[in-house]
């Protein structure tokens, strides 16, 4: 909804399953743009804008820019020409209406996390042109990143409707920060096994700084051609430029200590351009439609990354508030990654109603990487495959769907970790495949219920006996997967579960795995929201939120395992008018329980669980 303001916000209610969906600082669901199926649709490269493939360097998407990110996950994945393995995480610009109208949200924590951030929709030329403008500043917002931050955030969005049935966005977001006494990265090799700490608790040293500068901007336009042919077309900027950054980090030992060292990095550069332009024809012939779909998309990147200077501190006990002189830093040439890629392909889609749908896609990729390392020739990766996508849903009657897909792609990995000799290596492009189906039962709109099933196939990266990350094998994550959203008199129900068996064959030897199973995913996920709302508590509503991990393994011989982790949450908010503004309190408690825990991700980065918490926050329509 092009009105929609902030008072109104309400992941639970808006979501349409509950494979994830983010709006403002709430976020429900199974999944997120950085953790789906056991991977990372953002490392991927599996964003879209306005549906429309969306290249991000940086490692944040500003709240100025989106209002709202929604998960497209099996069925939903469906309705995108060129789906990617894993899913699509799609960002919705905050698209002004025709109406003057103010926002505003103030919030204060978790922790110490203070954030304001303002918004104002202007109509400049009656259902012509409009903008919205937005402002902001999160303080404190990383407290497991570090002591002391600040992040101001900037952004802008047109809406120009030059002539019926077409609309232009153009946007523009910028983000600036820094933070002071960073606290260090946890990193586990996978053959110790891991001690119970809290990240608060850890040393930080007073000389250590970080900053960072965001850029993101672009143009969408959505035009109906004809009755019969419709153009979308994207094209975006985005671009990280950060000074000087140290980042220090913990690599844990078998007795309790680690291994303490600050990576000083240059000056980082990288910007990508990139987009997609679509164009759709469809023809009827009573009950059978038939629909063409022509689509160019591409990228290009220019990125710096090495050149640090990894400081090394020695052994120390992990609790040890120990401090360190600033040693002198000694930063080296810089490598460069220089890729381009450019895709041409065609969808055929055929729809009988009361039937269903088959559809059958073919994209052609041309992907050209080089990279550029000080005193060596550079070298250059090209590939030209041929990308698939199949898919099929046919109904069941009127509530039932039956759906499946094939889906190939050309993915990119995460960056080589700190941690690693290569630090901050962008590992070249990989094929991908996946396989998923399902059945979608909706009787109405209150109820929503989706299980499915997937099998996917990407490359597995991690570090080697040398320590250099790289490929070293496949992995292979199949699951099951469901969704359960229910809606009627004031209570929302969402709910939903995914079970994973990650399995992984090693092609070349990595450091004590033994095992099969790959540190990272967690084989069984559940989550429960509930909003309840009845007219018969007028201006009042409450909130339950409910997420339960299952022990997963800590070290890559699969014999030690995390415990099992449920966090409980729960929140109030109060709702009322003043004349024709809207106001809206909350406040929300997380892990009321203060369960204790570890998270671990597939580069080996240990997180515990945060402690008990509460936020307020106030946000207000005009």
């Amino acid at each position: 909804t092009l009105a929609q303001q902030r008072a109104q916000d309400n992941a639970v209610t808006s979501a349409d399953d509950a494979f994830g969906t983010a709006i403002g600082l709430q976020n429900v669901g199974l999944y997120s743009e950085t953790d789906a199926r056991g991977f990372n649709p953002q490392q991927a490269g599996n964003l879209r804008i306005e549906g429309l493939y969306f290249d991000q360097q940086s490692w944040v998407t500003s709240p100025c820019m989106v209002r709202e990110t929604a998960m497209r996950i099996g069925v939903a994945a469906q309705a995108y020409s060129f789906p990617s393995p894993t899913g699509i995480a799609d960002l919705s610009l905050r698209t002004p209406g025709d109406q003057w109208t103010f926002s505003g949200l103030a919030s204060r924590g978790p922790f110490d996390t203070g954030t304001i951030q303002l918004e104002q929709q202007i109509p400049i030329a009656e259902k012509t042109l409009s903008a919205d403008i937005c402002g902001g500043y999160y303080r404190n917002f990383n407290p497991d990143l570090n002591r002391q931050d600040g992040t101001a955030l900037f952004g802008a969005t047109l809406r120009w409707r030059p002539v019926q049935k077409t609309e232009v966005l153009p946007f523009w977001s910028y983000l600036f920060g820094g933070a002071h006494q960073s606290l260090p990265v946890v990193y586990t090799d996978g053959t110790v096994p891991l001690p119970q700490f809290r990240e608060r608790d850890l040393a930080s040293q007073t000389w250590t700084t970080q900053a960072w500068r965001m850029t993101t901007l672009g143009t969408v336009v959505k035009s109906e051609l004809s009755d019969r042919w419709q153009l979308a077309a994207g094209l975006f900027h985005s671009q990280e430029h950060d000074p000087w950054n140290f980042t220090p980090y913990l690599q844990l030992n078998a007795n309790g200590t680690a291994d303490t060292a600050v990576d000083v990095t240059p000056p980082l550069m990288a910007n990508s351009t990139s987009g997609e332009v679509h164009l759709s024809g469809v023809a009827t012939q009573g009950d059978h439609r038939h629909e063409l779909e022509f689509a160019i998309r591409g990228r290009a990147i220019d990125r710096s990354y090495g050149g640090d200077d990894d400081l090394d501190f020695g052994n120390i006990d992990l609790q040890s508030q120990t401090q360190f002189v600033e040693p002198p830093v000694a930063l080296t040439q810089q490598s460069h990654d220089i890729t381009r890629e450019l895709d041409v392909g065609a969808t055929y889609e055929e729809r009988w109603q009361g039937l269903g749908t088959a559809a059958v896609g073919v994209l052609k990729d041309n992907y050209r990487r080089t990279d550029e390392v000080p005193s060596a020739v550079p070298e250059t990766f090209r590939t030209t495959p041929w990308l698939v996508n199949l898919r099929v849903a046919l109904e069941g009657g009127t509530a039932l769907i039956y759906y499946g897909s094939y889906t190939q792609g050309l993915e990119d990995s995460a960056l080589a970790p700190v941690s690693a000799v290569n630090r901050g290596e962008p590992p070249a492009a990989a094929r991908t495949w996946q396989m998923d189906g399902g059945i979608r039962y909706a009787p109405g709109e209150r109820l929503r219920v989706i299980v499915g099933v997937f099998d996917i196939h990407k490359p597995y990266l991690n570090l080697d006996a040398a320590n250099v990350y790289r490929p070293l094998g496949r992995l292979y994550n199949e699951g099951l997967e469901s969704s359960l959203s229910y809606s009627n008199a004031g209570l929302t129900l969402l709910a939903g579960g995914v079970w994973l068996r990650p399995h992984v064959e090693l092609s070349v030897a990595e450091p004590g795995a033994t095992g099969s199973e790959p540190i990272g995913p967690v084989p069984l996920t559940l989550t429960g929201n509930l909003d309840y709302a009845p007219a018969y508590w007028g201006s009042w509503a409450a909130s339950l939120q409910w997420n339960r991990l299952s022990s997963r393994v800590a070290t890559s011989d699969d014999l030690q395992r995390l415990p099992p982790l449920a966090t409980l949450g729960a929140g109030l908010r109060y709702q009322w008018k003043l004349g024709k503004n809207s106001w809206t309190l909350r406040l929300d408690g997380l892990n009321l329980t203060n369960a204790q825990g570890l998270h671990v991700s597939a580069l080996g980065v240990v997180l515990p669980e945060q402690d008990r918490r509460f936020a307020l926050s106030l946000a207000i329509d005009l």
